[in-house]
């Protein structure tokens, strides 16, 4: 089994008082944070976490949270993200499921689940609170091959899955996602993705292996305060993030404007316009959990593509237009019943149910999912294409697509939309009608335009597109009843 001595431990020896994480609270060099892991790690032994064991850590985002996976990571133990918003109900039965008898909170006011089930602790006693003269002990060896965390895949369009990564996974993402865009001593990465999600695991990594710093702010502040406050270098955004950050009416106000990387949903042609408009320096890419976030990169344009190909990944279009997926950063498979199974073909590629096409400059562009895709008197419709004309017009702040059956054509789309006007909802569904009816065909402009409910996220940074289609559906036999 491949193995290589330890980021972390490598990187505190070579740059000791650099910067490695910033809160609020004040500035954790990369010293530091070695020994607070060092510590933390031979607590979590000594309270019985050993290698193999499952370990879930529940909160917001803080220094407690980035030490307990880098220690949980020390020991060879496998991190459970599990996410903070979910309903007590909801987190004891994945805890369960993956048989996972620990539980850490890292905010001292979150509740007991009263759960017999879990060993419940909390990160104060687990993660040091004074520190003292450090000198480093060991030189700690990883295995690229060992499985390293239990991320949930984003459950877009269906219930999400238990995907398990190894540390080599993370790893070599993070080297050639470093590689591309620059991330090193005296850069200040903004932590605004979550740390129970891949693309917030992934800063981590980026920031151990090449000593740029991970800003975690509080979770209160406006985003173009951070920005300013922390001197930010690097930020990672899905697009409805930037989308509140541009027209917050802060970003005007920025005094410096860092690079931002869009991910996790197709940003439109306006919203790139406009970050670039501002100053922005912006990459968009393609990744999934499975790959262990990227895929490709590339400077944004008016084009939409999401880049090229990274290094330690392959990457083929189907005859379906399927993209298909495989290399280094390969998940090790779904945790099901205290196994991995990886769903591979018959040639060692994995089938990610998007649909995408490459142009002659090998860069890719996604076009939608797979099992969103409407088939309408017979004619294939992808949401993504409707919502993306949707979010070009200035009075569109979000917008998802879904089908309803319908008797004489198979399918039909409906749109849920949140504008900002003044005009009433069925003078703004007119308007938005005659917009689309300007670029797409008959059969692709939604027969019905239906408010933005509050439960459309559902604690996610993506709409719940299963449950908007049963609403949808809901709201039609309602109308039909």
């Amino acid at each position: 089994m491949p193995e290589l001595r330890c980021p972390l431990n490598l990187t505190a020896e070579k740059q000791p008082d650099a910067a490695a994480v910033v809160t609020p609270a004040g500035t954790t060099t990369f010293a530091e944070l070695e020994q607070l892991v060092y510590i933390s790690a031979v607590n979590l032994k000594e309270c019985g976490v050993a290698r193999n064991s499952h370990v879930a850590i529940l909160g917001e985002n803080s220094l407690d949270y980035y030490v307990l996976v880098l220690a949980l990571l020390r020991i060879g133990a496998i991190f459970c993200a599990v996410n903070q918003r979910w309903p007590k109900r909801a987190v004891i039965k994945t805890l369960n499921s993956l048989d996972c008898p620990i539980l850490i909170f890292t905010n001292n006011k979150s509740k007991s689940l009263n759960e017999p089930s879990l060993t419940e602790w909390q990160s104060k006693d687990i993660v040091p609170r004074e520190l003292k003269k450090f000198r480093l002990r060991s030189e700690p060896v990883v295995k690229l091959d060992h499985p390293t965390a239990i991320i949930f895949t984003s459950g877009s369009c269906a219930s999400p899955k238990a995907a398990l990564l190894s540390y080599g996974n993370f790893y070599y993402n993070a080297i050639s996602a470093n590689k591309f865009i620059k991330f090193a001593k005296n850069d200040r990465w903004l932590l605004s993705l979550p740390l129970c999600h891949v693309g917030g695991l992934g800063i981590l990594f980026r920031s151990i292996i090449n000593g740029g710093a991970v800003v975690i702010p509080d979770s209160k502040e406006e985003t173009a305060a951070s920005i300013n406050k922390f001197e930010i270098s690097h930020t990672s955004f899905v697009p409805t993030q930037f989308y509140r950050l541009l027209n917050s009416g802060r970003a005007d106000f920025l005094n410096h404007y860092p690079k931002v990387i869009l991910g996790g949903a197709p940003a439109t042609p306006e919203l790139i316009k406009q970050g670039l408009k501002a100053g922005f320096k912006i990459y968009t890419t393609y990744g999934l959990t499975e790959m262990a976030s990227q895929v490709t990169i590339g400077k944004a344009d008016s084009h939409g593509h999401s880049g090229s190909l990274l290094k330690y990944r392959q990457l083929r279009i189907a005859d379906d237009g399927e993209i298909l997926v495989k290399g280094k950063t390969l998940f090790l498979g779904y945790v099901e019943n205290d196994m991995a199974e990886l769903p591979l073909d018959d040639q060692g590629w994995f089938h990610t149910s998007d649909i995408g096409e490459i142009d002659k400059k090998g860069r890719l562009t996604f076009l939608g999912r797979k099992d969103n895709m409407l088939i309408s008197g017979g004619e294939n419709i992808f949401p993504e294409e409707i919502e993306s004309y949707l979010m070009q017009l200035s009075c569109v702040e979000s917008a998802i697509v879904v089908g309803i059956k319908d008797k004489e054509y198979g399918e039909r789309p409906v749109a849920f939309v949140k504008g900002s006007n003044s005009l009433s909802f069925d003078q703004f569904s007119g308007r938005l009608k005659k917009e689309l009816e300007k670029n797409l065909p008959r059969y692709k402009i939604p027969i019905k335009f239906l408010n933005w409910p509050r439960q459309a996220l559902n604690g996610s940074l993506k709409p719940d597109r299963q449950r908007l289609t049963r609403l949808a559906k809901k709201k039609q036999q309602a109308k039909q009843s």
